[in-house]
């Protein structure tokens, strides 16, 4: 039996859903969330199933896409500009830049459960499994939350540097990395290291102008530099930054599998695939403006 891996990349431009065999890498399938004249404007997205769930910021509202090939696809109104959403344990947090709230949605039953306040224009979410914590940005704020996924209550509020974009756990679970982006500046961005024994920032590491996205592996992680090209390479073993590719347009969403980093062009609407073995990339048409990209 062969095994294909697939990555899912929403299109916020033309209201659809990418879905690339990273065997063959091509796209196989482009999955349309509209079917009206409004738009839907997919942002976020995280794996769920057999599937994915998108945050749909222009439509405020979450799409179900469940199968492979002939996916079906239910939509729910959340509230006020969905720009992130992960799962934990059957239910969907997302993140509402409107209404600075992060809605708890029950998958099994499909129905919002639960509004949380949160801080001004929460952007990004990321959960632990393993610590059974999320971690959510506030891109006004320039803080960072990390809430409690069972009594769903804020634990901390960490004010880290302008405009943070985007904040995951490592995959050791010992520490968070953010994204300081500083967007609409000529200043460089950041990745901010905060360790979770007492969520202080033990170091900062350049990551070009305006870092974005970011993926993390096992010692190293990967930032998607939006307003010059780049994406960077931080070294966690030695905290420090390795080297910066140039990939072209604006990247956004970066993911890694096996030897490739895949990476969205937002200007270019194309997913390069970088092989970081040899220096070679290649790019393949997508949907327009490429932004968020999860592994299923």
């Amino acid at each position: 039996m062969i095994v294909v891996d697939y990555l899912f990349v929403c299109n916020t431009g033309s209201d659809s859903l990418s879905r690339i065999n990273l065997k063959s890498f091509r796209e196989e399938e482009r999955i349309a969330l509209n079917n009206s004249e409004n738009k839907i404007g997919p942002h976020g997205l995280c794996p769920w199933k057999n599937g994915v769930i998108t945050a749909n910021s222009y439509s405020s509202s979450i799409s179900i896409i469940e199968g492979i090939g002939k996916a079906a696809i239910e939509e729910y109104y959340i509230g006020g500009n969905c720009n992130g959403v992960a799962v934990f344990k059957g239910f969907a947090f997302i993140t509402c830049g409107e209404s600075n709230n992060i809605v708890v949605f029950d998958l099994e039953n499909r129905r919002i459960s639960e509004e949380i306040p949160g801080g001004n224009l929460p952007h990004s979410v990321d959960v632990s499994d393993k610590l059974g914590l999320i971690v959510i940005t506030n891109m006004e704020n320039d803080s960072i939350s990390i809430m409690d996924c069972s009594n769903h209550e804020i634990v901390k509020n960490i004010p880290v540097g302008s405009y943070p974009t985007k904040a995951i756990f490592s995959m050791d679970n010992k520490s968070i990395l953010v994204c300081e982006s500083n967007l609409g500046s000529d200043n460089d961005g950041y990745v901010n290291i905060i360790s979770m024994d007492n969520f202080v920032s033990y170091r900062k590491i350049r990551a070009g102008k305006s870092p974005i996205d970011i993926f993390c592996g096992d010692n190293m992680c990967y930032a998607a530099n939006f307003s010059e090209g780049c994406v960077s390479f931080i070294y966690l073993d030695e905290m420090d930054l390795v080297k910066e590719i140039h990939v072209g347009g604006m990247p956004r969403g970066i993911v890694k599998k096996g030897r490739f980093l895949y990476v969205g062009d937002n200007y270019g609407n194309q997913l390069v695939r970088y092989d970081i073995f040899n220096d070679k990339k290649q790019a393949i048409a997508i949907g327009r403006e490429p932004t968020g990209m999860t592994l299923l």
